[in-house]
């Protein structure tokens, strides 16, 4: 039988949709999403995880079953701050962030907004901040969706999430599933807010709060994000580590997600003892 949808009703009446699984007692991960993705994008990173973690999964704003407020944009701080309320309201103790793109955005709000609250990081395709070049695209991006909706709009991203190889072999099935998760009768400024919501985002000068063992991993072949860029944000986070990963675009979770969860058990083996039990 299907899960049901769980959700939290924040103070400000948003309510956010989430998924809890993995064994009660085991220490938590939170999965934080993309940019205009939703939690079904970690299906295949949770098998890999919740024999030893109790994994929450959850919808920012604007995603998924989540609510989509018509006043918008969403910036990244206010993402940030509603997760951290769903994390209280859920209990979560002391977890560890796995966040991709943007979901790395948030997670390195969190990590500087509340040291010594998480148990570690591991953040694919993180830059700290959005710049010029960066806020061109996410307008463009903007723009095809308005102009020519969901498919428009991944015409224009899709070079740059995916390596070569992956993206070949399932562009058909990568469209399809864009167009279900931004579409399929979702409310249009929902995206838009989430899209519009990172420009101008900078959290550069509050890194060095970070105290949490972190691991930066970016994709050989990822354009959007691509290594030299995420390389700038590991050095201004104090001891933390930096891989390439080859043969992998910007989505390392998607594209490779049982490497993904390997990688991550084992950063965690070494930094935390509870993975060691």
């Amino acid at each position: 039988m299907r899960a049901q949808p769980t959700f939290v009703r924040l103070a400000s009446g948003v309510k956010l949709h989430y998924r809890v699984q993995g064994p009660p007692g085991a220490p938590w991960v939170v999965l934080l999403n993309g940019l205009l993705s939703d939690t079904t994008m970690w299906a295949g990173v949770l098998p890999g995880l919740t024999d030893r973690c109790r994994v929450l999964t959850f919808d920012s704003r604007g995603q998924g079953r989540s609510d989509a407020p018509e006043e918008g944009p969403y910036p990244t701080a206010l993402l940030a701050t509603e997760a951290w309320e769903l994390f209280r309201a859920l209990e979560v103790d002391r977890p560890w962030l796995m966040g991709l793109s943007n979901g790395s955005a948030i997670s390195l709000e969190l990590l500087s907004a509340h040291p010594g609250a998480f148990a570690g990081a591991v953040l694919t395709s993180a830059l700290s901040r959005i710049d010029f070049a960066m806020g061109l695209k996410a307008e463009h991006w903007a723009r095809c969706l308005e102009v020519g909706g969901p498919l428009m709009q991944f015409d224009a991203v899709a070079p740059f999430l995916w390596g070569d190889a992956f993206l070949e072999a399932r562009h058909g099935v990568l469209r399809a599933y864009h167009q279900v998760v931004t579409g399929a009768g979702k409310p249009l400024h929902g995206n838009l807010h989430q899209i519009r919501g990172i420009l101008g985002w900078d959290i550069r000068d509050r890194l060095g709060a970070m105290d949490a063992p972190t691991l930066l991993l970016c994709g050989a072949e990822d354009l959007l994000t691509p290594p030299w860029k995420c390389l700038e944000t590991a050095r201004l986070i104090a001891g933390s580590r930096f891989e390439t990963v080859p043969g992998i675009g910007h989505a390392y979770p998607v594209e490779d997600p049982k490497g993904f969860a390997a990688r991550v058990k084992q950063f965690m083996e070494k930094s935390d003892a509870r993975f060691g039990q």
